[in-house]
């Protein structure tokens, strides 16, 4: 071999030494890049890792659902035609109907003459007025209007329940007297008016109407 040859060789061997020579004391030797996963991999599966991939499908990002829960309509149950308004009002005008006649009725039959005189009738003769008339069997009052008005209470002079024997010599009456026969014990006014008179259940004669055997 040549010279030539020798030193060539002997020059490259020393550059390749030179080139694999050790670093410098006191340099710290930076790590070797992460070699590149391999086409394939699956990363997170390693014992003790967590799983980077879940085996649900993932929820859409975008506006797939509504943000609010949908409500469903209340189902309202069917009521009754008993319960409607207008038929409870209904009901409870007719109630107060009924009851408001069942007072009137009751407080006209309170009212009303419990004795009702009839056939009140008037006859003369030997200056005797005999008062006679009808009706059940109860206390009465007979009373006598004079032609000017003043009123004189007979009752006493019943005899039988149902009569009076009245003399003109008493002074008990006159040709203008009139009769008025009523239930004792009423407060009414004493008068000859026919609607007052059917009120208390009373009747009236008069001597101008007398009979006469």
């Amino acid at each position: 071999m040549s010279d030539s040859r020798r030193a060539r060789r002997s020059t490259s061997g020393g550059v390749a030494v030179a080139q694999s020579a050790p670093p410098a004391s006191g340099f710290a030797t930076p790590p070797a890049p992460a070699a590149a996963p391999r086409s394939g991999t699956v990363l997170g599966t390693d014992p003790g890792l967590t799983r980077l991939r879940s085996p649900s499908p993932k929820p859409p990002l975008g506006r797939g659902g509504s943000p609010l829960p949908t409500l469903s309509a209340r189902q309202q149950k069917a009521r009754g035609w008993w319960t409607h308004p207008a038929f409870i009002v209904s009901g409870i005008l007719t109630f107060l109907s009924i009851a408001g006649m069942a007072v009137w009725m009751i407080v006209s039959a309170l009212t009303a003459a419990e004795v009702v005189v009839t056939g009140l009738t008037v006859t003369v003769a030997d200056d005797v007025a005999h008062v006679d008339w009808d009706g059940p069997k109860a206390v009465y009052s007979l009373y006598a209007i004079s032609g000017d008005g003043a009123i004189d209470d007979l009752s006493t002079w019943v005899r039988g329940g149902t009569d009076a024997w009245l003399p003109m010599s008493a002074g008990l009456w006159d040709p203008e007297t009139c009769f008025i026969v009523r239930e004792a014990g009423k407060d009414a006014e004493i008068t000859l008016g026919v609607g007052e008179l059917a009120a208390q259940g009373a009747q009236s004669t008069c001597i101008a109407d007398a009979s006469r055997p």
